[in-house]
C-alpha cells in the first residue's frame, strides 16, 4: 500500500508509504489521500498527522511520470497528477479537524505544498522545504505560491521562490512556517503528541479558529469582526462552551464532546 493509516485514541496518522521512491506522488496516491483522512475523521479522529515513511517526507512528483512526460506530451501525462493533487489539497483544507505535517528529510515541490497545506508543521532538524520548480524550468504547483504568500507575504515568498533555495528547519521556524525543530527521527512522535493535545480541545471551537484565521487575510476588519461575533454567538449555544466554563470554575479538566 502506498498509503498507511492508523488511529490511536483520537489521533489519526496518515503515512505516505513509498520510501524506496522518497514517497513521490502518483495519481493513485494523491487520489487516496483525502478519502483516507475523511475515513479517520469518521472513525473518531479529532486531529490528524501526515508524514512520510523513510528518509524523506515527499520528493514531489514521481520521476517515472516525469520520464513519461519527456517521452510524450507533458500535459497529457502530468495534468491528471496536478489536478488530482489540487483537488486533494482543497479537500484537506476543508477537513473539520486540525492537520499536522511531520517532516523528516526533504519535502520537495508538490511535497512542500503538501506540508504547507497542513495547519501546523513539525520539522526534524535535518528536514528542509525545497521549492525546486525553477530548477526544472517550471513554476509552482501544489499550492506552494498560495501558501508561501499567505504565510510570509509577497516579498519573502517571491524571494524564496526566485532564488529556488531550500529552507531548513531552523529557518522555517524563524519564518513562522513551522514549529521549533525537533531531533531527527522524532518529528512523528512530536506531531502525534501535539495532535493529542489538540484532540483533547473543543472540536467546534478549533474548527472556528481555523476558519477565522483562514478568512482574515481575504476580508477587511469590519467583515472579520462581524464573522467573529457570529462564530462566538454560535459557540455560546454549545455543550462545550458550557462545559468549558464549568470546568474552569470547578478547577478541573473539561470534557469536550464536539457538541
Amino acid at each position: 500500500m502506498s498509503l498507511e493509516t492508523s488511529l490511536t485514541g483520537r489521533v489519526g496518522t496518515i503515512e505516505l508509504n513509498r520510501p524506496d521512491k522518497m514517497n513521490a506522488l502518483t495519481v493513485d496516491l494523491v487520489g487516496n489521500l483525502a478519502p483516507a483522512a475523511a475515513s479517520l475523521v469518521e472513525r473518531g479522529a479529532r486531529a490528524l498527522v501526515l508524514t512520510g515513511r523513510g528518509p524523506a517526507f515527499c520528493a514531489g512528483a514521481d520521476l517515472t511520470l516525469v520520464g513519461q512526460a519527456l517521452a510524450g506530451e507533458p500535459a497529457e501525462v502530468l495534468t491528471p497528477l496536478v489536478e488530482g493533487l489540487h483537488g486533494t489539497l482543497k479537500r484537506l483544507r476543508l477537513l473539520p479537524v486540525p492537520l499536522i505535517a511531520a517532516v523528516e528529510g526533504p519535502a520537495v515541490g508538490a511535497g512542500m505544498g503538501l506540508a504547507l497545506c497542513a495547519d501546523l508543521r513539525i520539522l526534524a532538524e535535518g528536514a528542509r522545504l525545497v521549492p525546486g520548480y525553477l530548477g526544472i524550468g517550471s513554476s509552482p504547483d501544489g499550492g506552494v505560491s498560495y501558501f508561501l504568500t499567505r504565510m510570509l507575504g509577497s516579498a519573502r515568498a517571491l524571494s524564496l521562490l526566485l532564488r529556488n533555495r531550500p529552507v531548513r528547519a531552523a529557518e522555517a521556524a524563524a519564518l513562522g512556517l513551522a514549529e521549533p525543530p525537533v531531533p531527527d527521527g522524532s518529528a512523528l512522535a512530536a506531531a502525534q503528541e501535539l495532535a493529542a493535545t489538540l484532540a483533547a480541545g473543543p472540536p467546534l471551537a478549533l474548527l472556528r479558529v481555523r476558519e477565522l484565521v483562514d478568512r482574515a487575510s481575504a476580508q477587511g476588519l469590519a467583515e472579520q469582526l462581524d464573522l467573529e461575533q457570529e462564530r462566538v454567538a454560535e459557540l455560546w449555544k454549545t455543550h462545550d462552551f458550557t462545559e468549558g466554563i464549568r470546568a474552569f470554575l470547578e478547577r478541573r479538566a473539561p470534557d469536550f464532546r464536539g457538541e
